[in-house]
């Protein structure tokens, strides 16, 4: 068969992509999962400026359980905690396994999925017409389609990105395990309109825990987990011992069935855009270029834009303009300086990274509490437009306190 697009991935990057090519191009979409609502390997929070993005060809608001306007923060002993809010939801909680289904049922004519087909690698045959002749593998069968071009959204491991020596690659990652459970959030003024993040410290260095309320199949329900870095993975099963504690707490109320109804790892990518991420006929997405936040791991964002921005410059390129992917980056960075914003994630996962102990991820929690107000406020503008969340931490007034956090992260780095 041949075709003019080949995408391998049928996320938020690749159907974002299929949905705004143009219909003159004949379009494969590829995924191995045997089903596209049967794992989802993302917690389903998206922005508003993203939630805008979707809008714009997907009926989102079906997706949409939970409305979230603060975020509540909670420190090592379980105990410390604050809460910030917004006037207007920040980001939304979305049924993503039913989002991604829907997005891949609602392809327009010229595009054609395929799930349960495994990409395998693929070769420059240097054809006039289809340059690219691309080995795939079914449950039965191996097959060759060719194409002119190759979209790589297969996530953080690309396997596109693999099979081209040219293209760079993810190479630093935080790993992540979510449950999902019926049952209800009984922790905080408003659980439903909250999302909650824990800074555990030593129990899970590189990110923490989460806990976010969520409505599946017309039950109350919540997702948590927690993420580390990738060389910590088998740490992983401390959620339960997470899930064990917020019951203890009395944070969480499972529903009796007491089983979690989904259970899902990822792999997320934390050094930020990738310097090199198109070839001859070849570009990578989302995740797999790198575009998630480095310290706030959100990568939907990224997969929506890049899908964006590439249906604009895959056509320029088809037509005889091979300058066309050079302008990948600067597009992206025209929502909302999108690329400005990975760059800070980057500095704030440096940071993050030489914390080792519970003594000075307290520290942290302890001037960031002082300034919760304003913390959401600044928290949104660093995803949505292009504020620093900086500016709430480097004061006058929190001198002291910046040198005690300081000698702190010396200090973790020898003790």
């Amino acid at each position: 068969m041949n075709y003019d697009v080949v995408i391998i991935g049928a996320s938020f990057s690749g159907l974002t992509l299929a949905h705004h090519l143009p219909p003159t191009l004949k379009i494969l979409v590829v995924d191995s999962k045997k089903a596209l609502d049967a794992c989802v390997e993302s917690t389903g929070l998206i922005t508003q400026a993203t939630f805008d993005l979707l809008s714009e060809f997907v009926d989102l608001k079906k997706f949409i359980p939970n409305q979230i306007n603060s975020i509540g923060v909670i420190g090592t002993d379980f105990k410390r905690n604050f809460f910030s809010y917004t006037k207007t939801p920040w980001i939304y909680s979305t049924d993503t396994p039913q989002l991604i289904k829907h997005m891949s049922e609602t392809l327009p004519a010229n595009v054609t999925l395929r799930i349960t087909t495994k990409y395998l690698s693929y070769n420059d045959t240097n054809a006039d017409t289809y340059p690219l002749a691309i080995n795939l593998k079914t449950t039965s069968d191996t097959e060759t389609v060719n194409a002119k071009f190759l979209v790589g959204a297969d996530g953080a491991k690309s396997s596109v990105a693999a099979s081209n020596s040219k293209l760079s690659k993810n190479k630093k990652f935080l790993v992540g395990l979510e449950k999902a459970f019926y049952g209800d959030i009984t922790f905080g003024p408003h659980p439903t309109q909250a999302v909650y993040h824990y800074w555990f410290g030593e129990f899970s260095l590189g990110y923490g825990g989460w806990l976010s309320p969520s409505i599946i199949n017309g039950r109350n329900a919540f997702r948590l987990g927690i993420a580390k870095l990738s060389k910590n993975a088998r740490d992983l099963t401390k959620v339960d011992a997470f899930i064990k504690k917020l019951q203890t707490k009395k944070m969480i109320k499972i529903a009796h069935d007491n089983e979690p109804i989904l259970t899902f790892g990822s792999l997320i990518p934390l050094s930020g855009p990738l310097r090199k991420v198109f070839d001859k006929n070849t570009l990578l997405l989302g995740d797999a270029a790198g575009l998630c936040g480095a310290f706030a791991a959100d990568g939907i964002k990224g997969a929506v834009v890049s899908g964006q921005v590439a249906a604009k410059l895959i056509p320029r390129y088809l037509a005889g303009d091979k300058q066309a992917l050079k302008k990948y980056y600067p597009e992206i960075q025209k929502y909302n300086q999108l690329m400005t914003y990975y760059r800070k994630q980057v500095l704030y996962r440096f940071v993050w990274d030489l914390m080792k102990r519970d003594r000075t991820f307290d520290a942290m929690f302890d001037i960031i509490a002082k300034a919760k107000h304003e913390f959401l406020n600044q928290f949104c503008d660093s995803k949505d437009r292009h504020k620093s969340l900086i500016g709430i931490v480097l004061k006058v007034k929190n001198l002291p306190a910046l040198a005690k956090y300081a000698l702190l992260i010396f200090l973790d780095q020898f003790l």
